[in-house]
């Protein structure tokens, strides 16, 4: 097993040799980005008409100003305990892998230069199986994997399949553990604000240790479970990496009329990019 980061592997079958992959999309984007630019990774389901469409909203929105994408794959075991995360979940319920694998093979042709990442639970795993899921990521240009039960031997063999292993680190994960986690991550580390995502979060406990964090850490790391609007994201943005927005967005886009998606999700977007510039100064609008 390689060490974390020494090398960007392509996953290639059994008893061949793996060869270097040519891009590195989220690690070129974290090089990239200026000192005070944040990164905003927008959450969607694979297969979730809310969002798949009609319209589609992942071009839009990338157009917007996300900067990465998180994917979930909405495989039978897999059950989310996040309410609006779940509904989106059911929403994409019995799709099947060959239309998951389409669509995620189209947004790549849709969106080359855009980071994909996908939400990978234990239960999505034993669904498909570890080496398939590994093999396909690769074949359809995804970019890494966000871990949510992490070890360091599944971050490892991320990292070796040429993708970016991102694990996700609990609030309730004590401090030798993160550091291993943070050891084995490919690029940064997923750090969860709350125990469960769609959380509402106090600004000046997640000021505090979002500051913590960052004097702490070795790695970047972006921060989710909880996020939901232009003050959450300048509260955090001095000391990260990246804000994570899930719940939140599925939950305004529901409200919305399938014909005034696009537009509202492009502005909703463009507003949560224009908070990601720490020490951008609030305009003064009231922010839903």
């Amino acid at each position: 097993m390689e060490e974390p980061g020494s090398g960007r592997l392509a996953a290639v079958a059994p008893g061949t040799c793996a060869v270097e992959l040519s891009t590195d999309r989220l690690g070129a984007l974290l090089r990239a980005r200026s000192a005070r630019e944040r990164l905003l990774v927008v959450y969607l389901t694979l297969g979730d008409p809310l969002t798949s469409g009609p319209p589609d909203l992942a071009p839009v929105i990338a157009r917007a100003g996300v900067d990465v994408l998180e994917l979930g794959i909405p495989t039978p075991g897999v059950h989310p305990r996040g309410a609006a995360i779940g509904a989106s979940f059911e929403r994409a319920r019995g799709i099947g892998l060959a239309r998951v694998w389409a669509e995620l093979g189209e947004l790549r042709r849709r969106l080359p230069s855009t980071p994909l990442i996908l939400l990978t639970f234990p239960e999505t795993v034993a669904d498909i199986g570890w080496a398939r899921l590994l093999a396909e990521s690769v074949r359809l240009g995804v970019d890494g994997m966000v871990l949510t039960e992490p070890t360091a031997e599944t971050l490892g063999e991320v990292s070796a399949a040429g993708l970016s292993a991102i694990p996700l680190i609990r609030p309730t994960t004590d401090r030798d553990t993160a550091g291993q986690l943070e050891h084995w991550a490919t690029d940064l580390t997923y750090r969860a604000l709350a125990a469960g995502t769609g959380a509402t979060l106090d600004r000046e406990v997640v000021a505090r240790l979002t500051a913590e964090l960052a004097a702490d850490s070795v790695k970047p790391f972006i921060v989710g479970f909880g996020m939901r609007n232009e003050r959450d994201i300048r509260t955090v943005a001095p000391h990260v990496a990246g804000v994570v927005i899930g719940s939140e967005f599925l939950i305004r886009i529901s409200a919305v009329a399938a014909n005034d998606r696009a537009r509202y999700a492009e502005k909703l977007v463009q507003r949560w990019k224009s908070a990601t510039v720490a020490g951008a100064a609030v305009d003064g609008r009231a922010e839903p």
